[in-house]
């Protein structure tokens, strides 16, 4: 029977993001449908949605999965030598390769990450 720990625990930025991307859909209509040219601009919310359905951060009991929009970078615990908390910008997990940005992590949730990761990896 699984434990707490062996459950994945999920980081990311709430559904309720997609509210101003919706916001920004109905305002580029009238712009985008003024000049054929503007056309791409309704491609700007798309990328949006797609970056708030896709960013999150997993804690499993193997490593840590960062998906920062569309690419996905999976590091086991042996690579994770902590994270880097800069007074500006994104939490960085520090590994062997350099820094990963984990931009889809709110900052309030980071002690909640560092709990769930020592959790994880033992």
């Amino acid at each position: 029977m699984p434990t707490d720990a062996d459950r994945p625990v999920r980081f990311g930025p709430d559904k309720i993001a997609l509210a101003p991307v919706l916001i920004v859909a109905i305002g580029t209509i009238p712009l985008a449908a003024s000049d054929s040219r503007l056309g791409w601009l309704m491609l700007l919310p798309v990328l949006c949605a797609v970056w708030v359905l896709r960013a999150r951060v997993v804690v499993r009991p193997d490593g840590l999965e960062v998906c920062n929009g569309l690419g996905v970078r999976r590091l086991p615990w042996e690579q994770v030598e902590g994270y880097d908390v800069p007074r500006r910008g994104p939490v960085r997990v520090l590994s062997p390769g350099g820094r990963t940005a984990l931009t889809a992590l709110p900052r309030v949730e980071l002690r909640r990450l560092v709990e769930a990761s020592e959790a994880a990896s033992r």
